[in-house]
């Protein structure tokens, strides 16, 4: 159950005067597994923008109404819908605070332009379909949001549970530089945030392989056992730089466990998050250098497809949406 009583400091330093955009399909309600967010959403009183998109209308031949009044009777029908959702969620979450808007066009990318507009700090979005058995078979929106949102996104997985036991907060601590570092940063602040406020269990991984040992094997000629000593020193390399990662945020080995995954990250988070039973995964998806729109790894995407828990995903601070920057070309 949710923690009571004062807000924890990280959970403070994180929602900050939050906005949390709350993309709906049309006629979707939000379900039970919403209720970890709106819990999260409230207890620091962050603002909840609920987003319906329209599609445009797409019709031969005439209706006796014009596709412009068509689409704004459907963009009304959609605005009561919404204001009703949010005067429910008034009552059964008094502190929070509910706005609503409906816009027309291509969903995923007027959700990007939304969470610009609002000045949201995450996307939360209900990735549950009722012909589909696993979140990981998300629907094109998500799919399109968790590639070109520069906005965390919380992707909220069917589940039974209305409150978090176990988060696990997956990170890269391989690379120094200051992208990633602040990436890493953001990925346990996040992740520490929401298991406070859920009264959750917090997990650190770190999924890592040795990969010189076919050079250390073929060319250096090292036996097996020197091969498991080079390894050892690598394994406990990292772990150090973890621990100091965790050390900044207050928190040690013995309050957060820090788990290493030896081998393919792409098969051992998932593996981890599944032994452990997690609710919630918190992990970065690194964008390649230079190339705006390429910015989710493959890895990243392997393990989010394999996942059945809610996932939040981050981007690192340097990432600029292909959305938005083709928006400015085209003002240009």
């Amino acid at each position: 159950m949710g923690q009571s009583g004062a807000i924890p400091v990280v959970l403070e330093v994180v929602m900050q005067n939050e906005t949390i955009l709350v993309p709906l399909a049309p006629g979707q309600v939000l379900g039970a597994q919403s209720t970890p967010l709106l819990t999260y959403a409230e207890a620091a009183g962050a603002k909840l923008t609920l987003v319906t998109v329209v599609q445009q209308i797409q019709m031969l031949g005439s209706s006796g109404l014009s596709l412009l009044d068509l689409l704004k009777r459907a963009m009304q029908s959609q605005q009561e819908t919404l204001d009703a959702q949010a005067y429910e969620l008034r009552l059964r979450y008094p502190s929070l605070r509910v706005d609503t808007e409906v816009v027309s066009g291509k969903p995923f990318i007027e959700i990007v332009k939304a969470a610009e507009r609002h000045g949201a700090s995450l996307i939360a979005i209900d990735a549950s379909r009722r012909h589909k058995s696993a979140a990981c078979q998300y629907g094109s929106t998500t799919r399109h949001l968790m590639r070109k949102s520069q906005v965390p996104l919380w992707v909220l997985a069917p589940s039974e549970r209305t409150d978090f036991a176990t988060v696990v907060a997956a990170v890269d601590i391989v690379t120094c530089d200051p992208e990633t570092q602040r990436l890493n940063e953001q990925i346990v602040q996040r992740a520490q945030a929401i298991a406070e406020q859920q009264g959750a269990k917090l997990q650190v991984c770190h999924a890592w392989r040795l990969e010189a040992e076919g050079y250390l094997r073929n060319w250096a000629r090292y036996s097996d056992t020197e091969i498991a000593q080079v390894a050892q020193q690598e394994e406990r390399h990292r772990r150090v730089r973890l621990e100091a990662l965790l050390a900044r945020f207050g928190l040690t080995p013995e309050r957060v466990p820090v788990v290493m995954l030896e081998g393919e990250a792409k098969a051992e988070i998932p593996a981890f998050v599944e032994r452990v039973g997690a609710d919630l995964l918190v992990m970065g998806t690194l964008c390649r250098s230079g190339i705006s729109g390429f910015i989710m790894g493959n890895t990243a995407e392997r393990v989010i497809d394999q996942v059945r828990c809610s996932v939040v995903t981050l981007k690192p601070d340097g990432f600029r949406s292909p959305v938005l920057a083709e928006e400015v070309h085209h003002a240009d």
